[in-house]
């Protein structure tokens, strides 16, 4: 059952993300407008399906500030660095914990997780639903790219140099974020199985 943190985490990030929304229409942009109201919108489908979706307290904070890291981009935090990593990097691997997490939630009741040899193949499910779910925001990423006047506002294109000459700065923007998906899926994996797993 919800409780009022779930509440409060809830309403928090509904403020947080509205404000994007009138922050970025003041400025007369587009940009993050969508990304703003997509946000909102799975925030409030994961509250009012919090108990379907097996979540709790931690799964649906994490669900939250990954979608708020993307957010803060409209402040410029994608032209930053922390630890010598691109801000992007971070969106995307923490975006992709929150997935695996969210996947696992929701179907670790659903099926018989400790039948002999079943574990590993359920593991193999919830990795490959986060990297395809991650994969469709990159569709998204691309569609705003290509059908958007500015190329931005869908989710974003937040392309930085790689260190090869010959490899494209857009093609490089890709690559690093599937992996950065693929290893935050992996890492989401992992602190289910030690954590969950006996929840």
């Amino acid at each position: 059952m919800k409780d009022k943190y779930a509440k409060m985490i809830y309403g928090i990030f509904a403020l947080f993300f509205s404000f994007v929304v009138i922050y970025s229409l003041s400025l007369g942009e587009r940009f993050y407008v969508f990304d703003s109201i997509l946000f909102i919108t799975l925030s409030s489908l994961f509250f009012f399906y919090y108990e379907k979706l097996n979540l709790n307290l931690f799964s649906y904070l994490i669900i939250n500030v990954a979608m708020s890291l993307h957010e803060l981009g409209r402040f410029g935090f994608f032209s930053m660095q922390f630890f010598n990593v691109n801000w992007d990097i971070y969106t995307h691997v923490i975006g992709s914990i929150a997935i695996a997490i969210l996947i696992y939630s929701a179907l670790k009741s659903r099926v018989r997780l400790y039948e002999k040899g079943f574990l590993k193949y359920f593991l193999l499910i919830v990795f490959l639903a986060s990297i395809g779910i991650a994969l469709v925001g990159e569709f998204v990423e691309f569609g705003g790219t290509l059908f958007l006047e500015d190329g931005q506002g869908l989710l974003g294109l937040e392309s930085e140099a790689g260190p090869f000459e010959n490899v494209s700065i857009d093609y490089w923007d890709t690559m690093t974020d599937l992996l950065a998906n693929a290893a935050g899926s992996i890492i989401g994996i992992i602190f289910c199985c030690s954590f969950y797993r006996k929840s």
